[in-house]
């Protein structure tokens, strides 16, 4: 009897525990509305991506309206697009809470995404439902403001400014096709590019042929390293400091091409060293912080953060290896030839330093 009496209460107990969590989940639904047309490539595209999305976000309801056949469904689409304020002329259309997202393309199933997280953790309001209930009041300023004051601020925080194509929004950038982009950008930059050729020139300074292979490798694992330190730290002043401590290398080296001073090859090395390390501190940590940012928005666990951090380790160090194979025509250069470079290439990076 009291075994019974156990059983019913622990069944009991149960049934209050999940009924509220039932509850919650269904408060926690999200209504994403898609007018589409039947026939239209872009919203057969959107319907496939969106059932893809359906198995990653329990809590997201589709509801969808075909607008080109069926004149109701058109008729409320107009009504949206009056009372919002919105010109919403073809398909497909997308709505997210106070959010109306027009067309279907690679980028915008990133923003589909964002708007579903936004309103999962914001106030959210069923613009649709409101128009249908003709409960929703029309405001002066845009429907979407918050969503859009989001995106603003994330489009500052992905956006890199280029002097051809003038600026790249990496945003709705696939991760893995973003990463290898920004790592080349960042080392392609003029002032990281020319620190490059200042490095394998100072290797160079080196005498003996087996030294200088092996200071290769260990001066680019120093570079990454310490790229990776400035960007976890971001302290402006661990640039300033290792801008200054170039400046005083390469006219370390200068004197001792002329022949001013001498210095034995264990200082050489310890100086090239040196310059391996403050010239990953003096990288540029935007294009990281870009990376991290992207990373944020996939909601990546800490061990795929560290392989996607290492991924773009390794594409900002590929234009840094490409260029060793300089060493091959280098040995065909002159003697005399080799000084005037080695003495120009530090003089600019002196100057490169300084002023950019």
């Amino acid at each position: 009897m009291l075994k019974r009496i156990k059983q019913i209460l622990i069944l009991i107990v149960l049934l209050l525990v999940l009924t509220p969590i039932q509850n919650v989940n269904a408060e926690e639904k999200i209504n994403l509305y898609l007018f589409h047309g039947d026939g239209c490539p872009h919203c057969a595209a959107e319907k496939e991506y969106l059932e893809d999305l359906k198995k990653e976000y329990k809590e997201l309801n589709i509801i969808q309206y075909e607008v080109w056949y069926n004149e109701e469904n058109n008729a409320l689409l107009k009504q949206i697009a009056n009372e919002t304020n919105k010109s919403l002329t073809g398909v497909p259309v997308t709505i997210i809470g106070q959010t109306i997202i027009t067309g279907f393309k690679e980028s915008t199933e990133q923003q589909i995404k964002r708007a579903i997280d936004y309103y999962l953790e914001n106030d959210y309001q069923d613009i649709v439902e409101e128009i249908k209930k003709g409960t929703y009041e029309q405001k002066e300023e845009l429907p979407d403001t918050g969503f859009l004051e989001q995106e603003q601020k994330l489009d500052e925080k992905t956006t890199v400014e280029l002097p051809i194509v003038k600026e790249i929004n990496f945003k709705n950038f696939d991760i893995l096709t973003a990463i290898p982009i920004l790592g080349i950008l960042a080392s392609l930059s003029l002032p990281v590019i020319w620190l490059i050729i200042t490095y394998f020139l100072s290797v160079n300074l080196v005498s003996d042929k087996k030294t200088k292979i092996i200071m290769l490798p260990i001066g680019l694992l120093l570079i990454g390293i310490s790229s990776i330190v400035q960007s976890i730290l971001q302290i402006e002043l661990i640039n300033l400091i290792s801008r200054v401590i170039i400046i005083l290398i390469c006219i370390t080296f200068i004197i001792y091409k002329i022949e001013k001073i001498k210095l034995s090859d264990n200082q050489v090395k310890g100086l090239i060293i040196l310059l391996s390390i403050v010239i990953g501190l003096s990288s540029q940590t935007k294009y990281w912080n870009i990376v991290n940012t992207l990373t944020e928005l996939e909601n990546m666990k800490t061990i795929f953060k560290i392989l996607v951090n290492g991924y773009y380790l390794i594409s900002y160090l590929v234009p840094f290896i490409l260029l060793s194979l300089l060493f091959i025509p280098w040995r065909k250069i002159s003697t005399q030839n080799k000084e005037l470079i080695e003495l120009s290439i530090m003089v600019a990076t002196i100057l490169v330093v300084i002023f950019i």
